[in-house]
C-alpha cells in the first residue's frame, strides 16, 4: 500500500512536471523576455510578443502595453487580448514589467519625480525598450502606440508627455494627468479627484518637458468608469482638459454619442483639431469600476479575459482601441453625415455578408422606408441630429459592431 502510494505520487509529480513545462513553453512562445536592452535606469523587465507569421522585411506597428498594480506582463496580455489581435493583423507588442523589488504592489511609479521627468527612471527604461525594438526589428516609427491600465495608464501619459515624437497615439484606462502628483500624499489626493487645474496649467507641465518641441502631440484616447473606486472619474475630465489644451482646442466635444455602438453604458466624446483630426476621444463608461472593458468569447470580434481588473460589457475595448489607433480598418456605416429636417429617402449601408442578418437602430423620430433585415436601410429623417447603428450577426451567431454614425441636422437658421 505504501509503495503503491509512493509510486502514484512519483507518477503524479512527473505528469505535473510535464504539464508545467508545457505551460512554461507555451507562455515563452507568447512572451519573450529580453534581458539586455540598455542601462535600464528604472530597473524594469522587458517582454515582447512577436506573431509567428509577421513579415519581418516590412515595417510593422508596435504597441506598448503597461500593466496596472498587482499585475505583470502575462496578466496584462491575458486580460487585454492584445496578442490575439497582433497575431491576426501582424504587429509587435511590448510589455514592460515592474519588479517587486521596486514596488511590492508592482505599480509603476508615476507619482515620483525621479520617474516622471524626461530621460530618468522608469520612463527612460521604457523608452530604451522601444528603441531596442526599433533597432532589432523592422518597426514603423510612425506607428508606435501605447496603452495602459491604472498605474500603467498614468505611466503611459508620462511617456506621451515626455516623448511626443515617439508615439502616434495612446489609450488610457483609468489614468491621471501628467504630473498630477510628484509624491505619495498628493497621489492620494489624485485618486480622490481633488487635483483640479485649468487646461492651460495642466498643459504647461507637459510643454516644460519639451520646450523646443514644435511637432504634434500624440492623440489621446481616454476610458473612465463612473464607478471607479480607485481612480475618481474626475481624473478623466482633468486629463481631457490637459490634452485639449495641448491641441489648443475647446474642452467642449465636437461630437457626443450617448450609446456608442448600441452600448447604453458607453458615451463617446470626440474633440477634433482644426484639421478635423480626432485629437482626443473620451469614453465615459457608466457602471464600470477600475477595469478594462471586455467581451469574452470565441468570435473574431470578441476578446479579453475575465478577472479582477476586467469587466464584461459586451465591448472588446482592445479591438476598439486598435480601431481608434488606426492599426486595423474600422467597420463603418456608409451614408450621409448630415441631413436636413424631414429629409426623405436617406440610405445607409454596410458590406453584405452571405447568411448574415442586420439589426439597425436609428432616432425615434425617423421613419423607415425600406429595411428587409439586410445590409442596407432607407429612412426619412426627423427633426434632430442623431445616430445610426447596426449590428451584424453571422451564421455562427457571432456579432460584428459597426462604428456609430452620427448624423448632424443642418438647418438654415
Amino acid at each position: 500500500m505504501y509503495c503503491h502510494f509512493q509510486g502514484f505520487s512519483r507518477n503524479f509529480f512527473i505528469v505535473f512536471l510535464f504539464i508545467l513545462i508545457a505551460f512554461t513553453d507555451s507562455f515563452s512562445q507568447e512572451l519573450l523576455r529580453i534581458k539586455h536592452f540598455g542601462n535600464n535606469k528604472g530597473h524594469l523587465k522587458m517582454f515582447v510578443h512577436t506573431p509567428l507569421n509577421i513579415n519581418k522585411t516590412k515595417p510593422s506597428p508596435l504597441v506598448v502595453v503597461l500593466h496596472g498594480c498587482l499585475q505583470c506582463a502575462e496578466s496584462a496580455a491575458q486580460l487585454s487580448g492584445w496578442n490575439k489581435l497582433a497575431d491576426e493583423y501582424g504587429f509587435y507588442v511590448l510589455y514592460p514589467q515592474q519588479r517587486r523589488i521596486n514596488n511590492p504592489e508592482r505599480c509603476f511609479k508615476w507619482y515620483r519625480s525621479k520617474h516622471i521627468n524626461k530621460n530618468s527612471g522608469e520612463n527612460y527604461s521604457i523608452l530604451q525598450m522601444v528603441e531596442y525594438m526599433k533597432n532589432n526589428n523592422s518597426i514603423d516609427s510612425q506607428k508606435v502606440f501605447i496603452t495602459g491600465l491604472s498605474a500603467g495608464a498614468a505611466m503611459s501619459v508620462i511617456m506621451m508627455a515626455d516623448y511626443p515624437e515617439t508615439f502616434n497615439s495612446g489609450a488610457i484606462f483609468a489614468g491621471v494627468p501628467y504630473k498630477a502628483a510628484a509624491s505619495l500624499i498628493p497621489a492620494v489626493m489624485v485618486f480622490a479627484g481633488w487635483r483640479i487645474k485649468s487646461p492651460e496649467k495642466w498643459s504647461k507641465l507637459i510643454r516644460a518637458q519639451n520646450p523646443d518641441y514644435k511637432g504634434e502631440y500624440p492623440s489621446m484616447i481616454i476610458y473612465q468608469g463612473s464607478n471607479d473606486w480607485i481612480v475618481n472619474k474626475r481624473n478623466g475630465v482633468e486629463l481631457m482638459k490637459q490634452w485639449t489644451s495641448l491641441y489648443h482646442i475647446s474642452t467642449q466635444p465636437s461630437e457626443t454619442i450617448t450609446s456608442f455602438v448600441n452600448c447604453k453604458d458607453i458615451e463617446r466624446n470626440t474633440y477634433k483639431s482644426p484639421e478635423k483630426k480626432d485629437a482626443v476621444i473620451f469614453y465615459k463608461v457608466n457602471k464600470l469600476s477600475h477595469a478594462l472593458l471586455i467581451d469574452p468569447g470565441e468570435c473574431k470580434t470578441q476578446g479579453g479575459k475575465s478577472g479582477l481588473f476586467s469587466k464584461d460589457k459586451n465591448y472588446f475595448s482592445t479591438l476598439w482601441t486598435a480601431y481608434d489607433f488606426g492599426l486595423i480598418p474600422t467597420p463603418e456605416i456608409a451614408g450621409k453625415v448630415s441631413a436636413a429636417p424631414n429629409q426623405q429617402n436617406i440610405t445607409f449601408t454596410v458590406p453584405l455578408t452571405a447568411n448574415s442578418t442586420y439589426r439597425w437602430t436609428f432616432p425615434t423620430d425617423c421613419t423607415v422606408v425600406k429595411n428587409e433585415n439586410t445590409n442596407s436601410i432607407t429612412i426619412n429623417w426627423g427633426t434632430a441630429s442623431g445616430c445610426i447603428n447596426v449590428i451584424e450577426t453571422d451564421s455562427s451567431n457571432c456579432r460584428k459592431q459597426y462604428k456609430t454614425l452620427f448624423v448632424n441636422l443642418i438647418t438654415n437658421e
